[in-house]
């Protein structure tokens, strides 16, 4: 069987052995079972077919004949053979002249011979290598084998060298300023056991800290039993200890008698009693109180409690070693600073930089921040107003003028006051006034000293009514506390948290509808606060508040069938002093211990009426306060805690006129106040100190 032309161009080759690989499995329908079976075979047949061109180029010599064109009248070698097909081998003609050049595709071999020269030759369609192809993607790992068994342990290695670490004092020094500890290690390279010099690798110094501060002195331990008692002696020298009078030390002391168990003077001998005719010896330690007028600001021409002097009851504040207070000339209101450090006469501040200002000071309540003194004041002009004082370089400026459309500088004008300033932080907190008429609406406000910026914080009562009325502040963390009223519960326990500005009622004590629970002389203790107030049922009396759980409760009923009145709380350690009365005493100098919730009356000044204790001061184990014995007057009193005795200070006012000493601050060992000697009704600084002597006898 022949095939049609096969085009040797590789350009025409491709169709050419397209239709002939159609034509034999049209053609050969004797071969179609093994066309199926060996389908591998036919695509290799295209393969071959395809470089059939390649392989007749490379042995055609030029000797042997091409068949030519089919075309009679051409007689040029045509580069297009006859391809014809065989079964077999046996199958192919015998080469010759006719068969020249011929090429067949023998079936059984699936491959082609052509004659040559030589006779059949098979035909090589193999090509050359090509290049190599792109290596593909990586295949998805395998799941992770099962883990062999383990093999046999290694035998041991041999001992490393040993480490060493080697300490020492070292004396202070370059190294250690204060002394320490030299810690040296290394690596012991000869085995012995020790850590040679040279073996050292690193050298460490932990050096002592300096010596810290004395701590404070611990309590005194329990007096230990009574030793034997020695044997009579007239030689045996005697001692008694005993307190003297508060005539002759006023601030207390001690009396050390000394003296032989001889009976002189008529004692008896060898009792082991130091008789007083038998003293020999006497050494007194006395402390008085000395009680001095430091400032004269009325000069001495007061001709009533409202001229010259300090103003009456206005609050010391105490910045650094210095005191500062507001006086009065001639019905002027002045700043006074006092330098306790110098003990100079109290001076005048002069209040640069604002009209009007060195003669219109009126604030009774100064607050200190660091270096700066906020307070009230008038400004011509302006009107009441924040005022601020820098110490350092003596400047005055206003703050905040809270009621920027009242001038009026009237007393009657409450609008712009500022009251019951306290610092937190780099803040003060104070109760402003906004309002020209009653009922004032009397709020809290801020002023940030970091950006000098001032703020309502709050409207607790809407409306334009005070929400606040002469608030006393209690600082707890990043919390204020204090008196205030929504216009519902009445005046009622409140709480300020700074961190996120948020105010709420802490108590409602008084439920009753519009009642007044109140909550006066607030006074921090740890985590709780103490205060005055009332449920509507028991009266006035000593209320605490636990932060940490909200809970609100009474701590002591001292007047069961009245006001027990507890106001003016201090605290010492855990104990809390106070005014108030139990309907019998009076009001007295009362006492409560938390720590087994006792309360009891400390002291009765004056028996059987009002003694009172204002002002409540600590100083070290003593109280200070203003107390009436009903004899000298308001004075000032004194308690101390270590023997539970109190006392007159100083009869200031002499006989039964009042001092009315008020405001005390302490700076040292030294306690300021305010009171009036009576000469020339006027009020001035004073100060209590404690003056020490030893007399031998």
């Amino acid at each position: 069987m022949r095939f049609r032309r096969l085009w040797i161009r590789s350009a025409r080759a491709w169709p050419i052995l397209e239709e002939l690989f159609c034509g034999i499995v049209k053609k050969a329908s004797g071969y179609r079972d093994i066309m199926r079976k060996e389908a591998i075979a036919g695509l290799l047949i295209l393969i071959m077919l395809a470089a059939i061109g390649g392989y007749v180029i490379m042995n055609n010599d030029g000797n042997e004949p091409n068949l030519p064109d089919d075309d009679d009248n051409n007689n040029e070698i045509s580069d297009e053979w006859d391809v014809y097909y065989v079964d077999s081998g046996d199958d192919l003609p015998a080469c010759g002249s006719a068969t020249l050049g011929r090429l067949y595709y023998v079936a059984s071999t699936a491959g082609f011979e052509t004659c040559t020269s030589a006779g059949w030759a098979f035909v090589d369609l193999t090509g050359p290598a090509g290049p190599v192809g792109v290596n593909g993607t990586d295949g998805v790992d395998g799941a992770d084998g099962v883990n062999g068994t383990d093999g046999a342990s290694g035998a041991d290695g041999t001992n490393g060298l040993s480490a060493l670490a080697v300490t020492s004092m070292e004396s202070a020094g370059s190294n250690c300023a204060d002394g320490g500890l030299k810690i040296e290690v290394g690596v012991d390279g000869n085995s012995n056991g020790s850590l040679d010099e040279d073996e050292v690798d690193h050298t460490q110094y932990i050096c002592n800290g300096a010596n810290g501060a004395n701590g404070q002195d611990g309590q005194n331990g329990q007096e230990g039993s009574d030793g034997d008692d020695g044997s009579a002696s007239p030689n045996t020298m005697l001692t008694s200890i005993s307190t003297p009078t508060l005539q002759a030390c006023s601030s207390g002391g001690r009396i050390i008698n000394q003296g032989l168990d001889n009976g002189d003077g008529g004692g008896t001998a060898q009792n082991g009693i130091l008789e007083s005719v038998e003293i020999d010896y006497t050494t007194t330690y006395c402390s008085n109180f000395v009680t001095t007028r430091i400032t004269d600001v009325a000069k001495n021409i007061g001709s009533s409690p409202w001229g010259n002097g300090v103003y009456g009851w206005s609050n010391l504040a105490t910045m650094g070693t210095s005191v500062y207070f507001s006086g009065t000339q001639d019905g002027n209101y002045v700043l006074y600073e006092y330098d306790t450090v110098s003990g100079s006469k109290a001076r005048e501040v002069e209040l640069p930089g604002i009209s009007g200002i060195g003669n219109q000071f009126t604030s009774s309540q100064p607050v200190a921040k660091e270096t700066t003194l906020f307070f009230e004041g008038f400004i011509d002009g302006v009107g009441r107003s924040l005022l601020a004082y820098e110490s350092t370089n003596e400047t005055t400026w206003v703050v905040a003028d809270l009621c920027p459309t009242s001038t009026s500088t009237g007393s009657s004008n409450y609008c712009g006051q500022v009251d019951d300033l306290i610092v937190m932080g780099s803040k003060v907190f104070f109760t402003g006034t906004t309002g020209i008429s009653y009922p004032w609406n009397e709020e809290l406000w801020v002023h940030d000293t970091t950006n000098d910026s001032t703020w309502q914080v709050v409207d607790i009562n809407s409306g334009g009514n005070s929400g606040i009325q002469s608030a006393e502040y209690a600082v707890m963390g990043s919390r204020l506390y204090f008196e205030a009223s929504d216009g519902i519960n009445g005046f009622e326990l409140w709480a300020h948290e700074t961190t996120n500005d948020s105010t709420w009622q802490a108590a409602d004590i008084n439920s009753n509808s519009g009642g007044n629970g109140a909550a006066n002389d607030i006074t921090v203790m740890g985590t709780r606060l103490y205060f005055e107030a009332s449920d509507g049922i028991n009266g006035f009396e000593l209320w605490a508040h636990e932060t940490t759980n909200a809970s609100t409760w009474q701590v002591a009923d001292i007047y069961s069938v009245g006001h027990g009145y507890a106001n003016d709380i201090t605290v010492m350690g855990t104990r809390l002093y106070f005014e108030a009365t139990d309907g019998n005493s009076g009001n007295e100098l009362w006492a409560h211990e938390t720590t087994n919730d006792s309360t009891w009356q400390v002291a009765d000044i004056n028996s059987g009426s009002n003694g009172n204790a204002d002002d409540i001061t600590v100083m070290g184990t003593r109280l200070y306060f203003r107390a009436n014995d009903g004899i000298s007057g308001n004075e000032v009193w004194v308690h101390d805690t270590t023997n539970d005795s109190t006392w007159q200070v100083a009869d200031i006012c002499a006989g039964s006129c009042n001092s009315n000493a008020n405001n005390f601050v302490t700076i040292g060992s030294q306690i300021y106040f305010i009171a009036d000697d009576g000469y020339f009704f006027d009020n001035e600084l004073w100060m209590i100190g404690i003056e020490h002597t030893i007399t031998y006898d």
